[in-house]
């Protein structure tokens, strides 16, 4: 994946590889506090953002990460990031995660948009067998949010990391199997019929 131009369209979103050419205006998205309540890592100065950048960078020549900047395709503007995690080519699976959107966009289709875009390519174009997402044990939204698409709670992982503010966090594990990618398509798709423009 690391040497494709992978660009992930839907009615409402438009997944583009995040580049250097992007940091000012991805930038300007991360500077709400509340996106890195339960994250590793903040985004508080240009210097961190561009050090991410350089980060994701990185891991994408590795073939270990793809990250993604969300358009807002009724705005045409960047309103978040997402990525492919750990993808692992020889035993056919990867994560979603690492996604933080701008506030104004929150209850809006945008974020059910781009996990069934991200899951429809990993498992209907990668031909993957596993995709997993997780989130701290403590982030209720984002666990109502997994558990709606359909993924099936696989346990906490505990103490699974320090967050930039020294919380030590427990990480719960989600995933989504290629068998179950029918039954979970169609609900998806019967979200993204429902939900709020």
């Amino acid at each position: 994946m690391k040497d494709i131009y992978l660009i992930l369209e839907g009615e409402r979103v438009k997944l583009i590889p995040a580049s250097h050419e992007h940091i000012e205006d991805l930038f300007k998205v991360s500077l709400n506090k509340e996106l890195w309540r339960y994250s590793p890592s903040s985004i508080n100065t240009f210097e961190d953002m561009t050090t991410t950048m350089d980060t994701w960078m990185r891991l994408k020549q590795q073939g270990l990460r793809y990250p993604f900047l969300i358009i807002d395709k009724l705005s045409n503007e960047i309103v978040g990031s997402t990525s492919y995690l750990d993808i692992s080519v020889p035993f056919k699976k990867l994560e979603i995660g690492g996604t933080w959107l701008d506030p104004k966009v929150w209850r809006t289709k945008i974020n059910t948009e781009c996990k069934y875009l991200l899951l429809k390519y990993g498992f209907e174009d990668l031909n993957y067998n596993r995709i997993q997402l997780k989130t701290d044990k403590r982030n209720e939204k984002s666990n109502q949010a997994i558990i709606r698409i359909g993924a099936r709670f696989e346990g906490t992982l505990r103490e699974d990391m320090i967050l930039h503010d020294g919380h030590s966090r427990d990480t719960n594990v989600y995933s989504v199997l290629r068998s179950e990618w029918k039954e979970i398509k169609v609900k998806l798709l019967e979200y993204l019929n429902k939900e709020y423009i």
